[in-house]
């Protein structure tokens, strides 16, 4: 899909920084009209919205050199912030002042962090950028009932629980951790997630790398073997709160 930002048949040369900037904006606008679309519409998952907007622009109708180079440029941007800063990419799309100095400000903002997970290529080259992600996307209507449903039902040490502690928890924002009240309800919310594709299958692992659960005695933080034992446990006894987790979560699908 070829864009094109001076009409419908006419391409944008790049002649000074600033095109390069306004090519920026334009694929960001159109990422934002595909989110709101095919993820917050259609309920399409975040991660394969993104790998789908990106080979599907990945190139341009055009032979100069300057311009292609640009786009490249211009893409692997779009292909970070939307990775690695999809908390501040949903709240951007979300947002109704949209505009081209906001977009220039989440780049400055990305331009300025330190990648927070890097891992070392396979053949000792240099170092690759593999964030942790929940794969997740959920409406706003979905957040408000997974944080009444944790609060309720005391999931964390923290009341009351916020809309936007849930956020940052399912945005794995770097520093951000939560402490666990019941580690058993914590495994159930999320293996209902995972039951209803809400997330993916690796939520033990992510939750355990970013280290975005502390124990309750706030001692350390909960790995991905506690969070598997403390799940099969509860399979094994489910009692009544646990269903009651499963069907708040049964009820936010059906919600869609």
């Amino acid at each position: 899909m070829a864009l094109s930002f001076f009409g419908e048949d006419e391409h944008l040369h790049v002649i000074a920084e600033q095109d390069a900037a306004k090519e920026l904006f334009a694929l960001l606008a159109e990422a934002r009209t595909i989110y709101l679309r095919d993820v917050v519409a259609g309920g399409k998952r975040y991660s394969r919205y993104v790998e789908d907007f990106v080979n599907s622009h990945r190139y341009i109708d055009c032979d100069r050199a300057v311009c292609r180079n640009c786009h490249e440029m211009n893409i692997h941007i779009v292909k970070g912030v939307l990775n690695d800063r999809a908390h501040l990419i949903r709240q951007l799309f979300t947002a109704a002042d949209f505009s081209f100095e906001k977009c220039m400000e989440l780049k400055r903002t990305y331009d300025m962090s330190v990648p927070s997970h890097p891992a070392m290529h396979r053949n000792g080259g240099l170092p690759d950028t593999h964030p942790l992600s929940f794969g997740c996307c959920f409406t706003r209507k979905q957040m408000e009932g997974i944080t009444a449903c944790a609060d309720a039902y005391r999931l964390f040490c923290v009341s009351p629980l916020r809309i936007k502690d849930m956020e940052a928890l399912f945005a794995c924002e770097e520093g951000f951790c939560l402490r666990v009240n019941n580690i058993r309800r914590v495994a159930i919310l999320f293996d209902a997630l995972l039951e209803h594709s809400l997330i993916q299958a690796n939520w033990q692992a992510v939750l355990a790398n970013g280290r975005f659960l502390q124990t309750k005695d706030g001692n350390g933080f909960v790995s991905a073997s506690s969070l598997s034992s403390a799940l099969s446990a509860m399979r094994n006894n489910m009692t009544s709160t646990a269903y009651g987790i499963r069907q708040a979560i049964d009820e936010l699908k059906e919600g869609q």
